[in-house]
C-alpha cells in the first residue's frame, strides 16, 4: 500500500479502529520480525498508569534532550496531527519518514497476512521511526494496561507505573488489583520499576515483584517531594527526595497534579543509565509545556484540560480549587465518550462549578449534551446547564468568560474536546509544540 499523502494514511488508520482492542501480541510480533525487529535496536523507557503518563513521558523526554541525548518519544492520543505521537529531538516525525514507515509496516503486514489494530500500527511505525533515526533512548508511552500492549514488545530498561485507579475496566479489570497484574507486567527482572502503589494492593505489587524479579522504587519509601510556596512567573518550586539528585527545582508545569508527575520523572532519571546532571534536570524543568494539560488559553481565564477519567477529574477540581478566586463563578465546557464514566466525572466536576457549557466532543459518539445536563439537574437542582452544538457552546462559553476577571472556564471531560476547542480557537489545525515551551506554546 502506497500513502499519496499525510491525509491518506490518516484516513487509513481511522479505518482500523474498526478492529477494536485485541489482547494478544502475536500480530504485531510477525510484523515487527518480518521489519528486523526494530524495537531491539533502542533501549527505552517503558511508562504506564492510569494517569500522567503523558506528562511524565514529556518530562523525561526533553531531561534527556537537555543532557544532549537524541531521544524519541511515542505517546498517545494525538490532538490534531498524528504526527504528535511520534517525535524525534522534540520535533515531529518528517511526513515522507512517516509515510515510507507506514508502508514499510503494511507491506509486512501483507507478507505475514495478519492485520494489526490502530495502535499496534501506530507502534510498530514509531519503533521503525526510531531504530532508523539512531536514537540514544526511547520514552515510550504504553496505550492501555501492559501485559498485551505492543510497546511491551521492547525491553526496558526502566519500567514506570505513575498512577493507578479504575478504568478501561471491561478490558482490564474491575478491580486494583487486577488492573495492577496488567500494568506490572511492563516490568523487568533486574530491571528497575518506579511506581505508586495505593496501600490497599501492596500485597499483590509484592506479588508481582517476586513474579518478575524488578526492583522496585516506591513513591512514599524510596522518594518523594511537595510543592514549595505558589506559581511565581509562571513558575513554581517543589522539593524532591530520592537516591540521587535531591534537591530544589522550579517548574513551568505548576498544576497541583503535575508534582507527581515530576517527582515520577526525578525518580526515574536517578536509576536510568543515562547520567544527568542536576543542573542540566534544573534547565529542563524551566522549559516544560504539555498541550491540553492544564493549558492556559491567551487573552481569557480559561483553561484546557484533558481529564478523562474520574481520579484525573478529582485531580482537576482540586487544582480549580487551589487557584479560584474567592467567590469567583466557574464554569466547565464540557463533553464526554459514552464508553468513560461520565457520570462521575461530572458530578466530580459540580464541587468546583455552578454553570455547565455541553456538548459532544468532536468526531465522536458522544453522550447527549441534554442526557448530562438532566444527570447534572438531578445531582445539582438549579444547575445552570447549556447545550447546542459544538461551535455554538465554544462561542457562549467564551463569551461567558471574556472580559470577567472574575470567572473561570476549564475545558475538560475528553481530549477529543481538547482537541476540537484548539482547533476552534487556532483558526487552522496547526497543531501545538509539546514537550519544550515556546512563543508559540504558553506557559502552565
Amino acid at each position: 500500500m502506497k500513502f499519496a499523502d499525510l491525509s491518506s494514511a490518516t484516513d487509513y488508520l481511522a479505518s482500523l479502529t474498526r478492529h477494536g482492542v485485541h489482547p494478544e501480541l502475536d500480530s504485531i510480533s510477525k510484523v515487527l520480525s518480518e521489519l528486523g525487529s526494530p524495537q531491539d535496536k533502542f533501549p527505552a523507557i517503558q511508562i504506564t498508569g492510569t494517569n500522567g503518563k503523558g506528562s511524565t513521558c514529556v518530562i523525561l523526554d526533553l531531561i534527556y534532550r537537555r543532557a544532549g541525548l537524541r531521544a524519541g518519544l511515542f505517546t498517545s492520543p494525538h490532538l490534531l496531527d498524528v504526527r504528535e505521537r511520534i517525535r524525534i529531538d522534540g520535533t515531529l516525525v518528517e511526513t515522507d519518514v512517516f509515510l515510507e514507515a507506514m508502508q514499510s509496516v503494511c507491506l509486512a503486514q501483507e507478507k505475514t497476512g495478519v492485520s494489526l489494530t490502530f495502535f499496534e500500527t501506530l507502534t510498530a511505525v514509531s519503533f521503525l521511526v526510531f531504530s532508523l533515526s539512531r536514537i540514544d533512548l526511547a520514552v515510550l508511552e504504553v496505550g492501555m494496561g501492559g501485559r498485551w500492549d505492543a510497546t511491551s514488545l521492547c525491553v526496558p530498561e526502566v519500567s514506570v507505573l505513575t498512577s493507578l485507579a479504575k478504568d478501561h475496566t471491561e478490558i482490564l479489570g474491575d478491580t486494583l488489583e487486577l488492573i495492577l497484574q496488567e500494568k506490572a507486567a511492563i516490568g523487568r527482572s533486574g530491571k528497575p520499576f518506579v511506581g505508586t502503589i495505593p496501600p490497599e494492593v501492596l500485597p499483590e505489587w509484592e506479588r508481582q515483584r517476586s513474579l518478575r524479579g524488578f526492583r522496585p522504587l516506591l513513591r512514599g519509601q524510596d522518594f518523594d517531594g511537595k510543592w514549595e510556596g505558589e506559581t511565581e512567573a509562571g513558575e513554581r518550586a517543589f522539593s524532591f527526595s530520592g537516591q540521587a539528585l535531591s534537591g530544589t527545582y522550579r517548574s513551568s508545569l505548576t498544576a497541583e497534579y503535575q508534582l507527581h508527575n515530576l517527582l515520577t520523572a526525578l525518580a526515574t532519571v536517578s536509576v536510568a543509565p543515562w547520567p544527568v546532571s542536576q543542573e542540566t534536570v534544573r534547565g529542563a524543568l524551566l522549559h516544560l509545556f504539555h498541550s491540553g494539560r492544564w493549558e492556559p488559553v491567551p487573552g481569557f481565564s480559561a483553561f484546557l484540560d484533558g481529564a478523562h477519567n474520574p481520579e484525573a477529574a478529582e485531580h482537576l477540581v482540586r487544582q480549580i480549587q487551589a487557584v479560584r478566586q474567592e467567590n469567583g463563578k466557574v464554569a466547565f465546557l464540557s463533553g464526554f465518550l459514552r464508553e468513560k464514566d461520565w457520570r462521575s466525572m461530572a458530578h466530580i466536576f459540580t464541587e468546583a462549578g455552578d454553570h455547565f457549557f455541553l456538548t459532544v466532543p468532536p468526531g465522536t459518539n458522544g453522550v447527549e449534551p441534554l442526557t448530562i445536563a438532566s444527570y447534572l439537574r438531578e445531582q445539582r437542582p438549579g444547575i445552570d446547564c447549556r447545550t447546542g452544538s459544538f461551535k455554538e457552546i465554544c462561542q457562549s462559553a467564551f463569551n461567558w468568560v471574556a472580559g470577567e476577571p472574575d470567572r473561570l472556564l476549564v475545558v475538560t471531560g475528553s481530549l477529543y474536546l481538547v482537541a476540537g476547542v484548539q482547533k476552534w480557537l487556532s483558526g487552522d489545525d496547526s497543531p501545538l509544540h509539546a514537550g519544550e515551551r515556546t512563543s508559540a506554546s504558553p506557559p502552565s
